[in-house]
């Protein structure tokens, strides 16, 4: 008999038991599948952490598991109320930086070309350009790692947005 604990969660991996509620349930206890889909609970958390870039693609699981799972299954939602919160994170730094954007746009505009002011809101826009990228990219490796905890069975909070979504999952 195999000493691997079940579902290929590892020995110092797995799921946590601090705060009153573990990852999915113990086999045997309650359902192992969502409702909707049929999908294992750490497959299912997975979903709610899908890039932002790609369509808010993201949300339709996050909504749909705190629509139909039950208020029990408290690793499900934690995770569906992080990948909510995380898009939102994401959607306020798209419109800080389309904002930003706006403003040097129409900044270089109104500068005349005689002077170095038009050449000075370029180099802020490149500026711009290059740490927006950096931002993403951050938010990318962010919305990885959420998705490789969530589907090894772990609580992984987020700094500020993991405790709001602890406390109300």
């Amino acid at each position: 008999m195999s000493s691997q604990p079940p579902y290929g969660y590892g020995q110092g991996g797995g799921y946590q038991q601090g705060g009153g509620y573990g990852g999915p349930p113990p086999p045997g206890s309650t359902p192992e599948k969502t409702k909707v889909g049929n999908l294992d609970y750490n497959v299912a958390a997975l979903l709610n952490y899908l890039p932002s870039c790609l369509c808010c693609i993201n949300l339709v699981p996050c909504i749909l598991w705190l629509a139909t799972e039950p208020k029990e299954n408290r690793f499900l939602r934690f995770h569906s109320i992080q990948g909510l919160l995380l898009f939102g994170v994401w959607v306020a730094i798209w419109i800080v930086f389309a904002i930003l954007g706006a403003v040097l746009g129409v900044g270089s505009m109104m500068a005349p070309s005689a002077s170095g002011v038009g050449l000075a809101t370029a180099g802020a826009g490149l500026i711009l350009l290059v740490v927006r990228l950096a931002v993403l990219i951050v938010l990318l490796i962010i919305h990885v790692l959420a998705m490789v905890k969530a589907n090894q069975g772990q609580m992984w909070k987020l700094p500020i947005i993991g405790d709001i979504a602890e406390k109300n999952s």
